[in-house]
């Protein structure tokens, strides 16, 4: 049995998060306050609590959480450095690598869509970190762009090796070859996607770049790429079946997991800010989603869903199965029992870069 085989068969007799993201036993056991009361103790490591109801069986939820894992890590690992914008940052990286790039390039490498590159080239611009010589020419790093993006590799180098810690070189192999199966795969989805919000007349629905050969040669932009294109993917689709947001998703979820959960424990569950959970709440509420039972204070009153709000969540569950099954289509059960492990492991390493003393 391969390293990769023994790590699935190992996933297949525990929980499906590390120890380290899970909360206190009590949240498996039914106990949503209890968990809650430890998520708030313990505060100052992770914040991170198993992912909720359906979303422990999506692959791509994992993956965002490896994402929101990672971006956490990054904001103390490259404060003091400039720009602090995630998305200039990863296109400075992104150009000290490949050296020039259009926008429709930079686009599809980053997963994000081409206004919000054209926004953060432009503030690149003024900032005096990238140019191009003429309109529709590539972009690419000045002299001063070239320093900064020397002193970021540096950092994402061992970035890289701790998130890489623990890997067999076969394994990094398979990996590689996992990840690029899934982006292509996961734009592919995105582009239907796309149409469909068209087709549909949503203002958001616009393909605004083609699918751009990459071939990624570290973890951590394949890692972001990917879960850049899932939240995009996520967000069409439930705004058009259903009028909700990807957060609002991810609220729907926890509350249908553990009905009449609290406020903090919900903050505590989502890794989110309070004003953030609040305002999504609030509107929820007032769309008839879900109801408030209880006294006064956040940790008395309580959240659970409506007939309307488990109505939404079914739609929006069963749509996110689908597309978890189309990402994986491409793949033999022994990998994709492979790929899950790879993830566990790729998320229990990122929890410990983000424990990791400063």
């Amino acid at each position: 049995m391969s390293p990769g085989d023994e790590a699935a068969a190992e996933l297949d007799k525990r929980a499906r998060l590390p120890s380290a993201l899970r909360m206190e036993k009590g949240l498996e056991d039914g106990d949503p306050q209890r968990a809650g009361a430890e998520a708030g103790v313990r505060g100052g490591a992770t914040g991170l609590p198993p992912l909720a109801g359906v979303q422990r069986e999506l692959l791509g939820a994992h993956f965002l959480l490896l994402s929101r894992l990672l971006r956490r890590g990054a904001r103390v690992d490259y404060s003091g450095f400039e720009p602090q914008n995630l998305a200039e940052r990863r296109l400075v990286l992104t150009l000290f690598r490949i050296e020039e790039g259009r926008v429709s390039e930079l686009a599809t490498i980053l997963g994000n869509d081409v206004a919000q590159v054209s926004r953060a080239l432009a503030n690149m611009r003024a900032a005096g970190l990238a140019g191009r010589k003429r309109q529709r020419e590539p972009y690419t790093l000045t002299p001063e762009g070239l320093r900064l993006g020397a002193r970021l590799d540096e950092v994402a180098l061992r970035r890289e090796e701790e998130l890489a810690r623990g890997f067999h070189l076969q394994e990094m192999f398979e990996l590689a070859g996992l990840l690029s199966n899934l982006l292509t795969r996961a734009t592919a989805i995105l582009a239907e996607e796309a149409a469909l919000a068209r087709d549909s007349g949503g203002a958001d629905g616009r393909q605004d770049h083609a699918p751009v050969a990459e071939i990624h040669s570290r973890l951590q932009p394949a890692v972001l790429n990917l879960a850049t294109i899932i939240a995009r993917t996520s967000t069409l689709s439930f705004k058009r079946l259903a009028g909700l947001s990807q957060y609002e998703w991810r609220l729907l979820a926890n509350i249908a997991s553990h009905p009449a959960i609290s406020f903090m424990e919900l903050v505590a569950m989502l890794d989110s800010d309070k004003a953030q959970v609040s305002r999504a709440l609030e509107g929820m509420a007032s769309s008839g989603l879900l109801e408030r039972t209880g006294g006064r204070g956040r940790q008395a009153v309580r959240f659970t869903l409506t007939p309307e709000g488990h109505e939404r969540h079914e739609i929006m569950r069963a749509d996110a199965l689908r597309r978890n099954a189309v990402m994986l289509e491409d793949l033999k059960p022994s990998q994709g029992r492979r790929l899950r492990a790879y993830v566990e492991r790729l998320i229990a390493n990122a929890v410990g870069m983000v424990e990791r003393p400063r």
